[in-house]
């Protein structure tokens, strides 16, 4: 928690404060007519709780560093993030076919020139820390991108990409008493999570 590019130490919970911003979005959403009445009170249902900082041990890396998870299964964005999450699955899961289809077709020529030509470089990425250390502004540009590819979507992309802000920019955390905002990415544990972070990195590839 002392990368500051990440976390920021903040003096007191600011569970209500976020409450009452997820609810001001969601009545914003049910007056527009863009959300029936039974979304509006599963989006303002939760109790409200901070996000709970917890840790796995790398036990394959030497030292076994920690990685962060937060568990925010009663935080007051937590249902937000899982509509915006479930609005990305479709892209999402176009982009997993396009992989599929490319790594058969790179099977077949694999096949075809074995061994390997010479001067061939395989080479393998890996993103470190991948869903905290995702760049927001080009995160918004790729998820704002897929979102305006939907058929008949419900809700506006615009009212989307206003759910996705109010959950990353208020992804508050606490441990031992103490309490932190995440400033960059996404949490580890957050509803928001995997389909947000495939849309980034499929963009950026």
């Amino acid at each position: 928690m002392s990368d500051s590019d990440t976390y920021v130490d903040v003096t007191d919970d600011r569970t209500r404060i976020v409450k009452k911003q997820s609810e001001k979005v969601t009545d914003t959403l049910y007056k527009k007519g863009l959300i029936v009445s039974d979304l509006r009170r599963y989006l303002t249902s939760t109790g409200g709780t901070s996000g709970k900082l917890q840790d796995n041990p790398k036990l394959h890396k030497p030292g076994m560093p920690l990685r962060t998870i937060v568990n925010g299964r009663n935080h007051p964005t937590e249902k937000m993030a899982e509509i915006v999450e479930n609005e990305l699955c479709d892209h999402v899961t176009s982009l997993l076919s396009y992989v599929r289809d490319t790594t058969n077709f790179l099977n077949k020529i694999a096949q075809i020139q074995q061994p390997l030509p010479d001067g061939t470089i395989i080479y393998f990425l890996d993103v470190k820390a991948f869903y905290p250390s995702l760049p927001r502004e080009e995160a918004r540009a790729a998820v704002t991108e897929a979102l305006n590819r939907r058929v008949q979507p419900e809700v506006p992309t615009n009212d989307m990409v206003i759910m996705m802000d109010t959950v990353l920019n208020n992804n508050t955390i606490s441990f031992n008493g103490d309490h932190y905002m995440q400033n960059e990415g996404t949490a580890i544990g957050s509803q928001l999570g995997m389909n947000y972070a495939s849309t980034y990195m499929g963009a950026w590839e």
